[in-house]
């Protein structure tokens, strides 16, 4: 069970990530917008920033699938539990960020926080799992 549920988290974050660092590279400034920038301070430095971020953004994305694919339980064990970390990294970040909230932040504080308690549910079982 645990496999399964760390897998398909894994495979649910990296469709995710995939998704937002598209939508990173492609429009950057829509993204700064939805996040509570005001369009005055969106700036070309800014907007090169969040294309690169959007680049990382498709490293896990295609590596969390082939984790998910091919780890044994061992692999997939601290792959789900540095995620579920990060998530909660990613999420008191964005919490702290400077700007007005808005429903973009505030969907993806949401989703990180969201994202670290799946991954601690799916590593919920891994003591009984030995």
């Amino acid at each position: 069970m645990l496999l399964r549920r760390a897998a398909l988290v894994l495979r649910i974050a990296a469709t995710l990530f995939f998704f937002a660092g598209i939508a990173l590279i492609i429009r950057p400034s829509s993204v700064a917008e939805s996040f509570g920038y005001p369009t005055s301070s969106i700036t070309n430095e800014l907007m090169w920033a969040l294309r690169l971020m959007g680049a990382t953004f498709l490293i896990p994305a295609l590596l969390a699938p082939l984790v998910a694919a091919f780890a044994g339980e061992r692999g997939l064990r601290q792959a789900a539990s540095g995620m579920a970390f990060i998530s909660l990294g990613i999420g008191t970040i964005l919490l702290f960020t400077p700007g007005r909230w808005s429903l973009g932040k505030f969907a993806a504080v949401v989703l990180s926080y969201l994202f670290a308690l799946l991954y601690f549910y799916a590593l919920r079982g891994r003591g009984r799992n030995r």
